[in-house]
């Protein structure tokens, strides 16, 4: 999944600078909302994809998991007269005020992995989330029967793929006999996991499954069960 996100986005650019004809440089803002394993892989193969491309220059800004920042750098794309800005938002709402007014600007927009409220953007690179969710509570029935017991780690609240991943797991989950009884914010993160499974464990022994929405969560999640 992550390879092809990372092509689709490349490609974006690409398609985005082919009709270009004079010898301008253009310049390319990459804003993502967080900075972890995944996402810098993705950087590293930007960037050493954007070096085969003498037209083009890229910035890439992280905004470390806030809002706030993710703003600010948007911003930032903006006031340095950025031909392109590709965001991947932090948080639906808090994000889809500054992205519809880039675009109403007439600056192209792209946004990847996660995804606002609306369609004030240029293009969307992302994946069907609520078809993960789904598929992620077949296997699990699939395994445990149709009367499994579920505690579920979300994603970052106001997230857009955690939205989806929730709301397919329960569709599924739950329409086929399995009860989820329990569901806390791990913020995509190991460590915020991590206490929060050890507590839902106390409280519900009696669970056999823990759907977690990352593999960070998951590896924090199995290490305290």
């Amino acid at each position: 999944m992550r390879r092809l996100l990372l092509y689709g986005i490349l490609c974006g650019i690409l398609l985005a600078l082919s009709a270009c004809t004079d010898d301008k440089v253009y310049k390319i803002g990459v804003s993502q909302c967080s900075q972890d394993d995944w996402r810098m892989k993705m950087n590293d193969e930007i960037n050493r994809e954007i070096m085969f491309h003498e037209d083009a220059v890229v910035e890439i800004r992280s905004a470390d998991d806030s809002n706030e920042k993710q703003i600010e750098d948007i911003k930032y794309f903006v006031d340095n007269d950025f031909d392109i800005i590709i965001v991947s938002p932090n948080e639906a709402a808090a994000l889809t005020p500054i992205i519809k007014d880039v675009y109403e600007k007439g600056i192209p927009v792209v946004i990847f992995d996660r995804n606002i409220n609306g369609d004030t953007y240029t293009a969307r690179i992302g994946v069907d989330n609520e078809g993960l969710g789904r598929s992620a509570a077949h296997y699990a029935q699939h395994l445990l029967g149709n009367k499994a017991t579920a505690i579920e780690i979300f994603g970052l609240k106001g997230s857009t793929p955690a939205e989806g991943r929730h709301e397919g797991f329960v569709k599924e989950f739950e329409g086929k006999g399995g009860k989820l009884v329990a569901s806390v914010p791990g913020n995509w993160n190991k460590e915020d996991a991590m206490p929060a499974v050890d507590s839902l464990l106390r409280s519900h022994p009696e669970i056999n499954l823990i759907y977690a929405h990352n593999d960070r969560m998951a590896i924090g999640a199995s290490e305290v069960a």
